[in-house]
């Protein structure tokens, strides 16, 4: 049976419906029995299938948005204060709340599971949702069986939460385990130093019950915050107090070698070494739950990701076109990775920075993990919710990169798509990476492709 919270009539209205977040938490609402409403800039599949399930979706921001029956107005950090309906919800003396804040509220009568971590928190998310069978759970990504969002109601009594620290929600959440999979500088607006973000980590462990779990992936960091924690601590990685050990891996497959004695063999569709650890931390959690670590283990087989990590697009004249969200240097660095691992030929990497923030922060860095890759094409910077800063530009990455000749700054997306049409060849493969608009052009790249090898079938080449 499902295990959706009771029916509740209170209306809810969320500004930017249509976004990863945003969408899974409407679903689920709606679900669960409120009266949902939202809008968004533009229409959009998924746009579409809320309405599908009764909830009333307007295109455009504008104070008429928000119906009168609304109690709550539902808000992420990127909606500013000036938006309309923000306004309106102020002039109506409405409550608006963190979309942390609603997650919260349906969470109740579940038993918490959270991911946390700089990278890798939907994918991990995903796996344990893959790994447990049945539990409930809101991913920043879009999930199987979430019809185009990340959120799903499954039947047991566990509900996996991707926990954000970009804007420091996760310290809403009380999970009873807790993964924090690698802790690093990013969002440079949000945390001034390194051990801003280690302090929020750390508080957010402190939020575990005495008697719950901390899981931490192989990094030097998370492992020292989660050792601090006190509370009992499984490590991924090769410290001598490891929970589990990767003995070998090739491609998508490794074994684990458990401190129990125990060995796991993992068959992964993701690839990347990454992906291991990734999968080696949902493990440790769902063997927690009580869950059979080989039955677990054979769920992640059946695992091929979530939405936008090294997301096929698809293949045309031998060339294969993948999207993906990185958008940090290390993320970049691990995606160009498993790339190395699927591709024959060339890795050509058309990266859009996100955030004039962070690009100033991580220019340097985001040049290293670049320079990875055989072809690099930069695009101008995705400003998301930022203002533009003055002397920061995509072109200050190329600027950066060793390898100058083997990298081009393109600051408008289309013009980027012809450039790669024509140069890829057979056996290369195509990144489109970051987590701005950067993800349209993946489908226009495969047409192109297309179009190409027709028209060199057609001159007999």
């Amino acid at each position: 049976m499902n295990r959706a919270p009771a029916p509740r009539a209170r209306g809810i209205h969320l500004i930017g419906i249509g976004g990863s977040g945003m969408s899974g938490l409407a679903r689920l609402a709606a679900q669960a029995g409120y009266k949902v409403s939202g809008s968004d800039r533009e229409r959009s599949a998924v746009v579409d299938d809320l309405s599908s399930i009764g909830v009333r979706v307007t295109i455009g921001h504008s104070a008429a948005a928000i119906p009168a029956h609304i109690e709550t107005v539902v808000i992420s950090t990127a909606i500013s204060v000036d938006n309309p309906e923000y306004a309106e919800a102020v002039r109506r003396g409405i409550t608006i709340a963190h979309r942390s804040d609603l997650l919260v509220e349906l969470m109740e009568g579940f038993r918490c599971l959270a991911i946390a971590g700089a990278h890798g928190k939907s994918t991990t998310s995903g796996m344990l949702l893959a790994a447990l069978g049945d539990a409930s759970g809101c991913v920043g990504a879009t999930v199987a069986g979430g019809y185009g969002t990340g959120a799903i109601w499954g039947t047991s009594e566990w509900f996996v939460a991707e926990a954000d620290e970009s804007d420091r929600s996760l310290l809403r959440f009380s999970p009873e385990a807790a993964v924090l999979l690698n802790v690093d500088h990013d969002h440079h607006t949000t945390y001034a130093s390194l051990e801003d973000v280690e302090e929020v980590f750390a508080a957010f462990l402190a939020r575990v019950p005495a008697e719950g779990l901390v899981v931490a992936g192989p990094d030097d960091r998370a492992q020292a915050i989660a050792r601090a924690s006190g509370r009992e601590v499984r490590v991924i990685g090769e410290s001598s107090d490891a929970w589990a050990r990767i003995l070998e891996s090739n491609g998508g497959r490794a074994t684990l070698q458990l401190n129990t004695g125990q060995r796991v063999v993992l068959e992964l569709q993701v690839p990347g070494r990454h992906n291991i650890e990734n999968a080696a931390c949902a493990l440790a959690v769902a063997d927690w739950c009580g869950v059979d670590l080989d039955v677990a283990a054979t769920r992640l087989t059946t695992f091929t990701g979530v939405g936008r990590r090294f997301e096929l697009r698809g293949v045309a004249g031998g060339v294969t076109v993948i999207d993906d969200y990185a958008h940090h240097p290390a993320e970049v660095r691990a995606t160009l990775s498993a790339a190395r691992e699927r591709a024959t030929g060339r890795v050509i990497a058309i990266f859009q920075p996100h955030l004039y923030s962070r690009t100033r922060e991580l220019c340097d860095e985001f040049a290293n993990a670049l320079a990875g890759a055989d072809r690099v094409y930069v695009t101008e910077i995705y400003a998301a919710r930022e203002d533009p800063i003055a002397g920061v530009s995509g072109r200050d990455i190329v600027d950066r990169l060793a390898a100058s000749e083997h990298a081009e700054f393109v600051p408008q997306l289309d013009a980027v798509v012809p450039r790669v049409v024509d140069e890829a060849r057979e056996g290369d493969l195509v990144l489109t990476l970051g987590a701005g608009d950067i993800t349209r052009i993946g489908n226009d790249l495969v047409q192109g492709l297309h179009e190409r090898s027709a028209q060199r079938a057609k001159r007999g080449e």
